[in-house]
């Protein structure tokens, strides 16, 4: 039944954006706190026995002008594939700062998607190795380039994917850790 939810929601975010019902409303955020919380919560709901889950977040407070609720649900697919697709190893999360971009990736030591299917992957329907719906990393490309960014992709079938997100944005206050 969660399966069947997520697809719903994502068909339905899919039809928002095509009708441009999305709009990207940048506000000051304090995305360090954000980021952990978003990734405890996601991986709460998908964790697997025998997967270590990690968060490499250099940063006491990282106010930045972004759409937190645009980041959120790119984040939350990203990190639900990484999830979904490690049945052993880890999966570990990480966000830096750099020259006005935000940068977030996630790691993933699970089945990785095939070479052949890695130039079609951000399309919708497409997926890795698993079954998915195929709609997650497209939703995340074209909330990502309505945003400005970029979202990259490397995988090994066998070994593991790392998916990062490039979002431009300016900071008002950054405290390390």
């Amino acid at each position: 039944s969660r399966q069947l939810l997520t697809l719903i929601n994502n068909i339905l975010f899919l039809s928002r954006l095509d009708a441009q019902m999305i709009e990207i409303k940048p506000q000051f955020t304090d995305f360090a706190k954000m980021f952990n919380s978003i990734c405890v919560t996601t991986w709460d709901h998908l964790r697997q026995p025998g997967v270590y889950y990690t968060i490499e977040n250099p940063y006491e407070q990282l106010v930045i002008d972004i759409d937190a609720q645009n980041v959120s649900v790119i984040i939350e697919q990203i990190v639900a594939n990484a999830c979904q697709n490690t049945m052993s190893g880890t999966v570990r999360a990480r966000i830096d700062y750099i020259g006005d971009q935000l940068i977030m990736a996630v790691d993933d030591t699970g089945c990785g998607i095939p070479e052949q299917r890695l130039s079609t992957i951000f399309e919708r329907f497409a997926t890795g190795a698993n079954m998915g719906s195929g709609l997650g990393l497209s939703i995340c490309h074209e909330l990502t380039q309505r945003m400005g960014g970029s979202i990259n992709i490397k995988s090994t079938e066998g070994k593991g994917t790392t998916v990062w997100v490039t979002l431009p944005c300016r900071s008002s206050e950054i405290i390390r850790k």
